[in-house]
Formats: structure tokens, C-alpha cells, sequence
């Protein structure tokens, strides 16, 4: 017996069930097109602009969106608007920047632009490689947290276990199709996780009593909605105290579009340049709309949980007695019962089973599934790639990566799923925690000779090898350690007053950093500068 009272729900069964049939099924059809290394790794490049697109906004918009969002709206008690401007608004930069370009380069692995660009065959794969490595690990770790979340509200099962069946079902399609499959599987997905965030909103509007009463309920709850998020005593929250904060979440998630390898793999797989360019355009139709869900449910979340969950009763007189807010201690009691790591990242699931319906259950827990299991496949293909491909193949020399290149990649998305399912099983942040000291690490390490290399005639081989050699350990000590000694992530590492997302400064620095040793060392060859900066942004 579940303990709310209720067994598992056979509606939501049925409709997970239907889900995971048809992503394996599309898995299994895909093999047959797996012809060649090129089949398995960029889809043939015969992806069109729609599917694409979709792909791209499932891929992007992880766990990190569809948990992490609303759980931070339920955190911090407002509705954290500028990550659903920067995120739209960071598309279409990615279309300027990046897609174009490398689509009309048309490499296979996201580590072939910086052998070329900047003349390092051996040497490329390790400086964009190594930060790819550690940003990919964090991202699936996050992934298949999400998706053991989501197994954990379908099953009622104990959270390890979910860890475990949400790496299997991932393994199974990955391995089967590569990118056809990830990349199919992932535009179906993404309808699915947007059909979901609107339908939950809509819900939870009606539950609450309409437009009207929902906003009534939401003030009542937070009556400082609108402001900077305070304590009752008027002292501001320490996380954004300031617009040093919001400035941070910005460049932290947002400019990343443009240079993330899991979207970046996305503009080799389509027909051409001019289909790359008119993805974007569905990858923000898509994934505005997500986001419109999204700051609903997570600014309505607290508020329908006290009112509606089926825990509130048996919560109310210990939050009574700790002084906490009921919605946290609710949060607490399903912790409790199913040993999940970090408790407010269920918080978007607890507000949908506050609405009490099992069709909207099922619904939420398939596109939950889906924006988890799309971006841990993004990665999955990613990590491969790099590993096989690029490590034992092109610089070990491994016949058994270069004879079987296909089976190679297949070997290794078993032991990246392990490896990475094991450290799901007690999780180090929160999944949005994740994400951001994921992107901090791209993109202040390998995220200027990207950008810079396409658009600077003057980047350098240098500029290239030290900003990676140097931002991705400083990225990765100065999370951690604010992590560990001040307990957030978000607290710059030398002074726990001043705010820095992510550590999101690093950014800037990695840039600054690409340049002044741009301009004081050799570039490449003029015709590699050319071939792989000039003639790439060029219009035919």
C-alpha cells in the first residue's frame, strides 16, 4: 500500500508503459539505419528543421528545467523570470554564432573543430575533451536522477531502484540507435514534456479555483512574490541579495546554447546550414512553451501542495511544532519513505499529485521521463563519440574502435550509465546545482576558442590549450569547495557575501584569458584561419 493511502495508479502505469514501448520501439527501428559510424554518431545528417529542433529543445532543456526550474520557484518564493527570458532569448543566439557555422563544417565529433581551428590533431581532443568529460558526467548523473524521480512518483518504489531501471531503459534505446534514435525519440519527447508543463499549469489553475483565485492563494502564501526574496524579518534572501545574482544565473545557463556539446552535436545532424538556422526556430517555440508551464506550476507549487497533498494532514502538526513551512515538511515525509537524495528537487511532482488526478499523472511522470531521458541520450552520444572515436580511436590508435566504431560506442555507453548511475545514487547537489557547475566548467574553459575560433582570426593554439588547461580546474575546485565549506555552490569561494551562481565568473575570466594570450601568441596558418574561421561564417 502507497503510503498517501492509495496503491499504484494503473493509469499512470498504462500510460508510462505506452511511453517506454514506443521510445524502445523507435530504438529498435533505428538499428536498422545504423549502417556506419556516420548513422550512429550524426543521424546520417538527414535530420529536418522541426524534428531537429524539438530534439534540440529536449536535449537543452533538461531535468535541470523541468525539475530544477519550479523547484527553485519553490525555494526562493518568486518567479525567477529571467531564466524563462534568458533561455528563449539564448536561441537565437546559438543560431548566429554556432549553428550556421558548424553545420557548414559539418565535423562528427564535437572535439573535431578544435583540432582543425587550431591545429592540434592529438592534442584538440584532450584540451575540449577533458571539460566535455567532466560537464557530460554531471549531466547524466542529473538526468537519471530525474528520471528515477519520476519513477519513484510512477512506481512508488524505493529511490535506488528507480536508479537503476531509469539506466537501463536509457541503455536500452541509446544502444540500440544511436543518434537516429536519440535524436527521434527525443522530438517526440519534447512535445511530450511540453504537451505535460501546460497541462500540469492548466490543472492547477482549475484545482486552485481559476486565474483569479490561483494568484489570491500565491500571494497569501508569499506576499513578497514580486520582490527580492526576504526572511520575515525583511533581511533579503543571501542567494539573490543582488542583480550580481541574476546576472549570474543568466550567463551561467544561457549563453551555453551556443556552445554546449550536447546542442552543438545537434547542428552537425541536420540536412544543411539553412536547416540548422531554421531549428532554432522550433527549438524556441518549443521550449518557451515549456517554460511558460514551468513558472506556473513552480510558482503555484507550495501553495496547492498545503492545500491539496495528500501528506498535508500528517505534515501540518510537525511543521507546527519545527516552525517550518508545511510544504517543506512535506517534502521531508516522501524523502523519508522513498530515500530520495534531494528533496526539493521532487517538488514539482508533489504539486501535480496535490491535483489528484491520475490522468494528469500520467501525463507529468511521461514527460518527465521524457526531458530526463532525452538529455542523458544528448550526453550518452556525446561521452561515446569522445571516448571511442576520439580517444581510443584517433589518438590510441584501438582497432577495435576503428574496425567496430559502432560496437566501441555501444561498449562504452554501458560503463559511462554505470559509472554515472552510481554516483545517481546519492547525489552531490541539486539537479539545477548540477547543471550550472556543469555549464561553468564548458563554458569557461572551451567555451571561448569555440565562439572566439569561428569569429577571431586571431585566436590561437595557445589561447586554446591554456584557458582549458587553467578554467576547468579552477571552475571545478571553487564549486566544490563553496560547496563544501559554505554549503551552497552559489557563494563566491573566498567570501561567502558576495553571490556568484555557479561560480559563473569564471566565464568572463576564460575569455579575458583566450584573448590577452591571443594577442601575444603565433596563430594558426592563414589558411587554416581560412578554411575554419573566415569561410565558415561566410554566406555562399
Amino acid at each position: 500500500m502507497h503510503p498517501y493511502g492509495v496503491g499504484v495508479d494503473p493509469v499512470v502505469i498504462i500510460g508510462a508503459v505506452l511511453y517506454f514501448a514506443i521510445i524502445i520501439a523507435v530504438g529498435i527501428y533505428s538499428r536498422k539505419l545504423t549502417a556506419g559510424a556516420a548513422d550512429y554518431y550524426v543521424a546520417g545528417r538527414s535530420v529536418g528543421a522541426f524534428t531537429n529542433g524539438a530534439a534540440l529543445a529536449a536535449t537543452y532543456l533538461s531535468p535541470a528545467s523541468f525539475l530544477g526550474l519550479p523547484c527553485f520557484i519553490f525555494i526562493l518564493g518568486y518567479p525567477f523570470w529571467w531564466a524563462l527570458v534568458g533561455i528563449i532569448a539564448g536561441f537565437p543566439i546559438a543560431a548566429l554564432l554556432t549553428a550556421g557555422p558548424l553545420r557548414k563544417y559539418a565535423p562528427v565529433s564535437f572535439t573535431d573543430y578544435y583540432c582543425d581551428r587550431y591545429e592540434m590533431p592529438t592534442a584538440g581532443r584532450f584540451v575540449a575533451g577533458i571539460p566535455t568529460l567532466i560537464a557530460g558526467i554531471l549531466y547524466v548523473v542529473l538526468s537519471l536522477v530525474g528520471t528515477a524521480l519520476f519513477m519513484v512518483a510512477l512506481l512508488h518504489i524505493p529511490y535506488k531502484l528507480s536508479i537503476l531501471i531509469a539506466a537501463i531503459i536509457v541503455l536500452l534505446y541509446t544502444v540500440l540507435g544511436g543518434m537516429y534514435a536519440t535524436t527521434w525519440n527525443a522530438a517526440f519527447q519534447c512535445c511530450l514534456m511540453v504537451i505535460a508543463a501546460l497541462i500540469g499549469a492548466v490543472a492547477m489553475i482549475a484545482k486552485m479555483g481559476g486565474w483569479s483565485a490561483f494568484w489570491q492563494t500565491i500571494m497569501a502564501t508569499s506576499p513578497k512574490f514580486f520582490n527580492m526574496p526576504s526572511n520575515p524579518a525583511g533581511v533579503q534572501h543571501p542567494f539573490m541579495a543582488m542583480w550580481l545574482g541574476v546576472i549570474g544565473f543568466y550567463f551561467t545557463w544561457h549563453y551555453g546554447f551556443a556552445a554546449m556539446p550536447y546542442t552543438v552535436v545537434r547542428f552537425f545532424t541536420t540536412m544543411d546550414v539553412k536547416t540548422a538556422r531554421k531549428s532554432i526556430f522550433w527549438a524556441t517555440f518549443m521550449g518557451g512553451s515549456l517554460y511558460v508551464g514551468l513558472m506556473l506550476i513552480g510558482s503555484g507549487a507550495r501553495a496547492i501542495m498545503e492545500k491539496f497533498h495528500p501528506l498535508a494532514a500528517k505534515a501540518a502538526p510537525i511543521a507546527a511544532a519545527k516552525g517550518k513551512p508545511l510544504a517543506i515538511i512535506i517534502l521531508v515525509l516522501i524523502k523519508k519513505t522513498f530515500g530520495i537524495g534531494k528533496v526539493t528537487d521532487y517538488a514539482l511532482i508533489a504539486a501535480m499529485e496535490s491535483i489528484g488526478s491520475s490522468a494528469l499523472m500520467a501525463i507529468i511522470v511521461a514527460g518527465g521521463l521524457s526531458i530526463a531521458m532525452s538529455t542523458v541520450a544528448g550526453w550518452i552520444m556525446v561521452l561515446n563519440s569522445l571516448i571511442s572515436r576520439d580517444w581510443m580511436g584517433k589518438v590510441l590508435g584501438s582497432k577495435f574502435a576503428e574496425e567496430q566504431p559502432v560496437l566501441s560506442a555501444r561498449v562504452w555507453t554501458v560503463v559511462i550509465l554505470v559509472f554515472c548511475g552510481l554516483i545517481a545514487l546519492n547525489p552531490p547537489a541539486l539537479i539545477i546545482d548540477l547543471s550550472g557547475w556543469a555549464f561553468v566548467v564548458i563554458l569557461a574553459s572551451i567555451g571561448p576558442s569555440m565562439v572566439l575560433g569561428i569569429w577571431w582570426k586571431r585566436a590561437t593554439k595557445a589561447a586554446a590549450i591554456w584557458t582549458a588547461f587553467l578554467m576547468a580546474p579552477a571552475t571545478f575546485f571553487t564549486w566544490l569547495y563553496a560547496k563544501m565549506h559554505f554549503g551552497k555552490p552559489h557563494f563566491f569561494f573566498l567570501n561567502k557575501k558576495i553571490i556568484t551562481p555557479h561560480q559563473f565568473y569564471w566565464i568572463f575570466v576564460g575569455f579575458i584569458l583566450f584573448i590577452l594570450i591571443s594577442l601575444v601568441t603565433k596563430p594558426p596558418a592563414e589558411e587554416t584561419v581560412q578554411k575554419y574561421c573566415v569561410e565558415l561564417h561566410e554566406e555562399e
